[in-house]
């Protein structure tokens, strides 16, 4: 009997959740689309200029965190899963687009000074940092006075991203790539690859 309640009391919370949505983030520039779950309700942010829109069946769990600055825009497509204290966040001219049937893992994190492109029915795990900034470094200057450099980071189709992976600017992954636990991708691979180390490089290809 107890586990019942439980289990409607989870049922009216989300639904409650997927009308209130609708109701706090209501406007011209935020587009949502249909069958939204929401755990929890996600943090948005979205300035007068920037775009978000997400599409049909998308599962948010706790603790997400959706931020669109500038002229950015934030595209999250259809059949997404997105898991417990995510961070998304577009800024500059960026556009970050999450296609289809992706799928990312707590506590990952999507830094999109420039654009990011996650390709269809990806497979994202949890702790992993995609970086599209890099700050300047010269020694004339303090760090945090410098500004950064920007580059965009595409992932192709059907990759399966490790946990703790980081993907640094200027990334290109082919189709079909799997990148090892713990790697430090600095550099571009073509489809099929599996990739790993730090930095990481080839260990073979996906046949």
């Amino acid at each position: 009997m107890l586990y019942i309640f439980i289990l409607l009391s989870r049922k009216l919370r989300i639904s409650f959740n997927n009308i209130l949505i609708r109701i706090l983030y209501s406007k011209r520039n935020i587009s949502i689309g249909k069958n939204i779950i929401c755990e929890k309700l996600p943090k948005i942010t979205v300035d007068r200029n920037a775009k978000l829109k997400i599409g049909n069946n998308v599962t948010f769990r706790k603790g997400v965190e959706i931020r669109a600055h500038k002229n950015s825009t934030i595209n999250i497509k259809n059949d997404i899963r997105i898991d417990n204290n995510v961070r998304i966040l577009s800024t500059n001219e960026s556009n970050i687009l999450i296609e289809n049937k992706v799928r990312i893992g707590l506590n990952t994190v999507l830094n999109g000074g420039d654009s990011i492109t996650i390709g269809e029915s990806s497979l994202i795990s949890g702790f992993v940092y995609l970086q599209t900034s890099m700050h300047s470094f010269k020694t004339s200057e303090n760090i945090q006075s410098q500004g950064y450099a920007h580059s965009e980071i595409i992932l192709g189709k059907d990759n399966w991203l490790g946990a703790h992976v980081t993907i640094l600017p200027g990334v290109i992954l082919g189709n079909k790539s799997i990148v090892g636990s713990n790697a430090v991708v600095n550099s571009s691979f073509s489809n099929n690859s599996i990739i790993a180390g730090v930095p990481a490089k080839l260990i073979k290809n996906r046949v």
